[in-house]
């Protein structure tokens, strides 16, 4: 009979290494899964984080953007009205630039009411908006028929040599 008790104590013995062994599998793996999860989370919120941050960042790169437009809807607008300054009609100026009368009105009353709102840039010799380089640096445009796309003029009511052999 020795011999079955024996055997039992060594069962049981067997018996609860494998529940140990089974529970430290158990245990590691719920450990490994709450580390996971950590990583989950914490990504969830850094993905919200990011959505943030591109609504912020894309609010005010419009805000930007919109500042840029006025920048050349005003200059655009000066180089007209220069251009009309020195005796060209809206109907020439439609003509040579392609841009219908209305959009070359709007430009004009768009550099007129900025004129009124900003008046640290001026008007040059002929009639060419002369824009000041600020703390932004050298990056803009001399005059207004540059930055509209305009050939240079030479001098009042000359035209450059591009100017002739485009127009």
């Amino acid at each position: 009979m020795a011999n079955k008790v024996s055997k039992s104590k060594s069962a049981v013995r067997a018996a609860r290494e494998a529940v140990k062994a089974s529970q430290k599998e158990v245990l590691e793996r719920a450990a490994r899964n709450a580390e996971d999860l950590a990583v989950f989370f914490s990504s969830r919120e850094r993905l919200d984080a990011v959505d943030e941050w591109l609504e912020a960042k894309t609010a005010g790169l419009k805000k930007q953007a919109e500042g840029k437009r006025g920048e050349h809807r005003r200059t655009a607008g000066l180089a007209v009205v220069a251009l009309r300054d020195r005796g060209e009609t809206l109907r020439d100026i439609t003509r040579l630039t392609g841009v219908s009368e209305k959009a070359l009105r709007e430009l004009i009353r768009f550099a007129e009411q900025s004129a009124t709102a900003s008046p640290g840039e001026a008007v040059g010799d002929g009639g060419a908006a002369v824009i000041g380089v600020g703390a932004e640096g050298a990056d803009r445009e001399p005059t207004a028929e540059v930055a509209a796309g305009l050939p240079p003029v030479a001098s009042v009511g000359e035209p450059t040599a591009a100017w002739s052999a485009t127009g």
